[in-house]
């Protein structure tokens, strides 16, 4: 993929070999870049263009722009969603067809046994698939010692459950230490992972780093 930010008018070109990182220091500049994405991401229209394979595609649907890592959600309503509607993929396919309906079958019958006794005409909404799982409370594992290693589970499931995307990261070297960070790098080039950090301080340059910087008057550095 490649992101073109015009307010600085740079091309950022996401490859295997090193992770693109922006620095800006300046604020306007900072807050016009990010507002722009939070925007694209709403539906609203904006500046910046990301493309892949030389076509212009939304940044809706293929960018994720995390912002908050203390505490970092791995539940998003949206990712649950789409782990729920794989999961009823499943219960429905030539292998567990037969199990499905038959769990149904005796759901249905325990709930009506449920109010034999009882008073009054008693009588539910009809069990399905779908309402099964919702029920269940799926979620996933958000007990993590390394940050980093969440972050990168994170990316794993979102392109399984919902599509390949580039995911910008706010900041992050705020929360992970440099040794951290050299090993959450190598892990997103060997899983080939598509993000791009940004940040509002200029760390140390690591190795699998490729960096722009945006100083006070607005100057691109390289």
């Amino acid at each position: 993929m490649k992101l073109f930010i015009p307010q600085i008018d740079c091309l950022l070109e996401c490859d295997q070999e090193k992770c693109q990182s922006l620095v800006i220091e300046n604020r306007t500049v900072w807050c016009s870049i990010l507002n722009d994405m939070a925007e694209q991401l709403r539906g609203n229209e904006g500046k910046i263009e990301l493309s892949c394979n030389n076509k212009i595609i939304p940044l809706s649907k293929n960018v994720e722009l995390i912002s908050q890592f203390i505490p970092f959600d791995m539940n998003p309503k949206g990712l649950l969603t789409k782990i729920m509607n794989e999961m009823q993929k499943i219960a429905v396919n030539e292998q567990h067809f037969v199990q499905t309906t038959t769990v149904l079958s005796c759901l249905e019958k325990y709930l009506l046994e449920l109010t034999v006794d009882m008073v009054g005409n008693i009588g539910f909404s009809k069990i399905n698939i779908e309402s099964l799982i919702k029920s269940a409370g799926i979620e996933l594992e958000s007990d993590y010692d390394n940050l980093g290693e969440k972050i990168l589970d994170y990316f794993e499931l979102v392109n399984a459950y919902d599509s390949k995307k580039l995911f910008v990261l706010v900041n992050l070297r705020s929360y992970l230490s440099e040794p951290e960070m050299k090993e959450f790098l190598k892990n997103v080039i060997v899983h080939q992972y598509e993000i791009l950090l940004v940040d509002s301080v200029d760390y140390p340059v690591l190795e699998l780093e490729k960096r722009y910087i945006v100083d006070a008057d607005q100057c691109i550095l390289c």
